[in-house]
């Protein structure tokens, strides 16, 4: 009986390392699908080594899991990564798809930036090499957002950390503030909407 292949071998090792760091990081097969847009099957299928994995799937994979390339590589030289506590998503099993929602400043804050550069989550992901629903799942709480993540969007969006940590300071986002006014000038009646906009108008003429 023939031995396997050198290319079979290192195709076997991989699905092993990145099956150990998936169960590491807390998440099950369904919850790694559903980050890269994919069926359970193709998850099954790659952990067991029955699919070869380009280097750019590796990636997004690595990213969807939580871990660095340099963590990868730990791994496979038989050195562990530090377990993170896992954020429990799905609630009861009839809610399945409804997630409990964490929506921290971090999270705000990266949806501010987004919108400040006026990208939609569509091009958002895109530029991150995201999914369309990854995107939604961070600014909505629904995933976990770690530091190399945030530096990974924030750069895809044309901004620099100092930007980033200059908002999370900030008591009231700008969209936030800008949302709330838009709610407040639908209740006015025209006679006071026509006020707000000769002030506008007024206040832009002396910026001039």
């Amino acid at each position: 009986m023939l031995g396997k292949s050198t290319d079979q071998r290192i195709i076997e090792s991989t699905a092993k390392v990145l099956r150990n760091a998936r169960i590491l990081k807390g998440l099950s097969r369904k919850e790694l699908a559903e980050k890269l847009n994919v069926t359970n099957k193709s998850i099954e299928k790659f952990e067991n080594g029955r699919d070869k994995i380009s280097q750019e799937r590796l990636n997004k994979i690595l990213d969807a899991i939580g871990i660095s390339n340099e963590e990868f590589l730990k791994l496979k030289r038989g050195k562990g990564i530090i377990k993170q506590p896992r954020l429990k998503n799905v609630l009861v099993h009839r809610d399945r798809r409804s997630y409990k929602k964490i929506i921290t400043k971090e999270a705000k804050v990266l949806k501010t930036l987004r919108r400040m550069k006026d990208i939609s989550q569509d091009k958002a992901s895109v530029l991150c090499g995201y999914s369309r629903p990854t995107i939604g799942h961070i600014e909505n709480g629904r995933i976990a957002i770690d530091r190399s993540r945030i530096h990974h969007i924030i750069s895809c969006y044309g901004f620099k950390y100092l930007d980033f940590e200059r908002y999370l300071q900030v008591d009231n986002l700008r969209d936030e503030i800008i949302d709330h006014c838009l709610e407040k000038l639908k209740t006015l009646s025209d006679e006071k909407l026509g006020l707000v906009w000769e002030l506008l108008i007024l206040w832009g003429r002396k910026r001039v």
